[in-house]
């Protein structure tokens, strides 16, 4: 399954620009952006859907970041010096939070030593292998003070990697790199992320109202901000009504940008509508050796389209190959085993027969990373797997992709089902109004 986004840009957004005169100033402009889901959290160490991530990046500015051309440029910090292993960071002079106190090196510093501690539970610590220690870390076996990164000063920020990795000033651009103010986060008593009065910004945008009972958030320019990359826009309301279509609100002029169903976009753009899509990030369902190869291409072909297409979140599509299309333009199902009812049906029929008392072992356990969308699909797949095979299969979720691929790699988890993502583009950590 691919996850596949599409963003919708309503007629009204265009004529909202043209309505402020021939300079177009869009600073005094308001956005009304509708989100795929509510979000729970936007402490940036533990965000991970859509809708958090999109609120994550417009609030938070780290030590790098993208500009308008998707290339990674200089955020916070005004300069870098690298020297083998060691990135030296000096922040810009002035940056403060939005409650105007003065965003240090040991926010920075904080922030990646509870993205890689394990009482954290951060989805995308994974990134931060690199600096020296932190795989140590994320498994609990040393301490976050042991992590290749310190405050050499307020304004100086040093990481050691234990290895090069190409992709490390980029991962400074994505959430799991966002600074974090340690009093802040320890006033905040657990609730940090999850309440107005627990969230601190030093991006373009502060939040400014967060309704939970009916859910709507604010973001209003940070006039605090004096980096590089000023909001575009004086204010965005964000939104979350699934009661009303998006299409629907879209075509009243209700909203300006929403996610869209991938059937609907054709029909949208007849309308006029501007839409944007990517597809970065595969869906993988992964056996090990523990059953055999019979066993494994059995259950595979009854994995196809029309057993989970109906299950899938708004924004998945199912998959023309194993890689992304953003990696393989021509996609050619690379990778996919065609389903096939009669052929896998025989196969387990002939294989069960060497298996203790000719059924599925009971101690097989299916795990799939929790991402909030994915259960009904994996739901529709194993009781596929039960109404035609009688194999009975258990699932379990987990909180992270990386447990997943490192237990497939160990020998020590029979199937899983989680996400692979290309690296250099993740959309979800690319949401910017």
């Amino acid at each position: 399954m691919f996850k596949y986004r599409i963003l919708s840009l309503a007629m009204c957004f265009f004529l909202l620009f043209s309505l402020m005169g021939c300079n177009s100033n869009t600073e005094k402009a308001y956005l009304y952006f509708e989100l795929p889901e509510i979000p729970s959290t936007v402490d940036p160490q533990t965000a991970k859907t859509d809708a958090e991530l999109i609120i994550v990046k417009n609030i938070y500015e780290g030590l790098m970041r993208k500009d308008a051309d998707r290339k990674t440029v200089l955020g916070a910090a005004e300069s870098i010096s690298q020297d083998g292993l060691t990135y030296t960071f000096t922040l810009r002079d002035g940056i403060t939070w939005d409650n105007d106190t003065a965003v240090t090196a040991d926010d920075f510093v904080f922030g990646i030593r509870r993205a890689l501690d394990p009482d954290t539970k951060s989805p995308f610590a994974s990134r931060l292998f690199s600096v020296k220690n932190a795989k140590s870390v994320n498994s609990g076996k040393t301490s976050p003070e042991n992590l290749g990164v310190i405050a050499i000063d307020d304004k100086t920020v040093k990481f050691t990697l234990e290895y090069e990795d190409e992709k490390f000033l980029e991962t400074l651009t994505t959430s799991v790199a966002m600074p974090c103010n340690e009093k802040f986060f320890n006033d905040s008593k657990g609730k940090y992320g999850l309440f107005r009065e627990n969230i601190i910004s030093n991006g373009s945008y502060r939040l400014t109202k967060w309704n939970k009972e009916s859910f709507g958030i604010r973001l209003y320019k940070n006039e605090n901000y004096k980096g590089g990359f000023e909001a575009r826009n004086a204010a965005v309301f964000l939104t979350c009504n699934p009661e009303t279509p998006v299409t629907e609100k879209l075509s009243d002029g209700d909203i300006d940008i929403a996610f869209i169903e991938t059937a609907e976009r054709d029909n949208m753009e007849a309308k006029g509508f501007k839409t944007e899509s990517a597809e970065t990030t595969c869906w993988i369902i992964t056996f090990s050796d523990d059953l055999s190869l019979n066993m494994r291409t059995a259950l595979l072909k009854l994995v196809g389209a029309d057993v989970y297409k109906n299950s899938l979140y708004s924004g998945y599509s199912p998959a023309d190959s194993l890689f992304p299309n953003i990696l393989n333009v021509n996609a050619d199902s690379s990778g996919i085993t065609p389903y096939n009812l009669e052929e896998g049906k025989s196969l387990y029929a002939s294989e069960i027969k060497s298996y203790k008392d000719k059924k599925f072992p009971s101690d097989i356990v299916l795990k799939y990373y929790n991402d909030g969308y994915i259960k009904d699909t994996v739901t529709d797949i194993v009781g596929h797997w039960q109404s035609q095979l009688s194999a009975f299969i258990n699932i379990e979720a987990v909180d992270s992709p990386d447990v997943l691929q490192s237990q497939l790699k160990e020998q020590t988890q029979s199937i899983a089902i989680f996400p692979v993502s290309d690296d250099g583009d993740h959309l979800e950590e690319n949401n910017e109004n």
